[in-house]
């Protein structure tokens, strides 16, 4: 089908940076046909062309999210307060008594949220991603997916031990190489594969020598959090520096999306230049432990950063706004980043740091339709004095009325199309209740113990 979207300002975020005025898209079947002034445009439409006046809106790029955990929205108001413990408190105790039912319904809600504000690219990583795949494939999401490897004894977590499991390690990468091998390239490559770990403390060597071969042989990515506040662990689990102990066992690279990377010190930081690691960048997660990335610094050292959401939270302009926040602050600078520069970690440097720049991430002839229009005749949008300052400083999803991915028209008139949001709403509630009741029957209370 054909789409003719005019009367708009396009914010295009190619190399020039173009924003035109009185601008339109041209979308035909998955791909954008051209980009140009309305009147031009609307002369090449045929009677087949429906045609979107979008006065008074602006058309920017799908959002793209580098690093996200769909089920993980489970936690939303639960993992807030609990500080830089939460993956050995709560994530993996919660994939021990969580049902594949529960966790799957809950993921679908998180897919839905996202397509509603704007996020039209997702990199999912969780213990159990496979159960998602089904909804993305029909929700119309743009996806790189992988099942987020550990190879710890839960149990013994429970206990406050870390102990790596041989049992556990095979049945964790049977599942993501099934993964791969069932999905990678499906839906005319919308949907991709990737290869992922939890972090460095939960990971045996022999785990993370194995995830390595296994990319190289399929030819994927590896995505893993690293610097997240687990440098003492990974000293005391593995004797070894953690940065050092990544860079031996083949998880930094070109090929290496690196998630957080906000306890890093420069030495380290020259290690993820060295290696030419990605950044997956989550400021809006990591305000709320109290840390914040060297992003300005990383960025002069040329390691290439793209901007995520990770879990909880659903609003990908409150991302774009945590990361100019937390830079300046950083920094001491009120002029560290503009609005154009956190607009570009959030769509074009993200698909960068996902190897997909040349498909989205810009309104651009060729590329693929993935974009998003926004009503500014809104309160809190008006006036528009610029479209991208604005809409960066004060842009809410709930702005967000329309999203197309793959020349696919998925939210119309702020509605998704491809799911039922109320009905996903309730059963995501109820899910959320059930798994809390279970792990607070197993562990006594709504976190885990402590590790020793």
């Amino acid at each position: 089908m054909s789409f003719l979207i005019k009367n708009v300002t396009v914010v295009t975020l190619n190399s020039h940076r173009e924003v035109i005025e009185n601008g339109a898209v041209l979308i035909k079947k998955d791909r954008i046909e051209a980009v140009g002034d309305s009147s031009t445009l609307s002369a090449q439409c045929g009677d087949e062309t429906e045609i979107i006046n979008g006065h008074g809106q602006v058309v920017l790029p799908g959002f793209v999210s580098a690093h996200n955990h769909l089920g993980y929205a489970v936690f939303r108001g639960r993992a807030e307060d609990v500080g830089h413990a939460p993956t050995h408190r709560l994530y993996l105790p919660m994939s021990g008594v969580i049902s594949n039912e529960e966790r799957q319904v809950i993921g679908s809600l998180a897919v839905v949220e996202l397509l509603r504000g704007g996020v039209t690219t997702v990199l999912e990583m969780e213990e159990d991603a496979e159960l998602f795949a089904p909804f993305i494939e029909k929700s119309g999401i743009r996806a790189l997916i992988g099942v987020m490897v550990n190879d710890l004894n839960l149990d013994a977590l429970a206990r406050g031990e870390t102990v790596f499991d041989p049992a556990a390690r095979e049945l964790q990468l049977e599942k993501a190489v099934g993964l791969a091998q069932r999905w990678h390239g499906k839906s005319d490559h919308r949907i991709q594969a990737i290869l992922a770990a939890t972090g460095l403390s939960t990971s045996s060597p022999e785990l993370l020598d194995s995830l390595r071969a296994f990319a190289d042989e399929l030819r994927l990515c590896i995505s893993i959090h690293l610097g997240f506040g687990e440098r003492d662990l990974v000293k005391r689990v593995h004797q070894a520096k953690q940065f050092e102990f990544a860079r031996d066992h083949g998880v930094l690279g070109s090929d290496v999306v690196a998630v957080h990377c906000f306890e890093v010190d420069e030495a380290e930081i020259d290690i993820l230049a060295e290696t030419g690691t990605r950044l997956a960048h989550c400021p809006h997660m990591n305000q709320f432990r109290g840390e914040v990335a060297p992003v300005q610094r990383m960025r002069e050292k040329g390691i290439q950063i793209g901007l995520g959401i990770d879990n909880y939270f659903s609003d990908y302009f409150e991302v774009l706004r945590s990361c100019l926040a937390s830079a300046r602050i950083h920094a001491h600078d009120p002029e560290v980043f503009s609005a154009y520069d956190a607009l570009a970690f959030g769509t074009i440097d993200a698909a960068r740091v996902l190897g997909l720049d040349d498909e989205i991430g810009s309104i651009e002839k060729g590329k693929k339709a993935d974009l998003q229009m926004i009503d500014m005749a809104t309160l809190g949008l008006t006036p528009v004095n610029d479209p991208v300052t604005t809409l960066v400083y004060h842009g809410h999803a709930k702005d967000v009325k329309t999203v197309f991915v793959d020349g696919n028209l998925v939210v119309r008139e702020g509605v998704v199309q491809t799911a039922d949001q109320a009905d996903l709403i309730h059963r995501a509630g109820d899910a959320a209740n059930n798994a809390w009741q279970k792990f607070r029957e197993r562990h006594g209370a709504y976190a885990a113990p402590p590790p020793n």
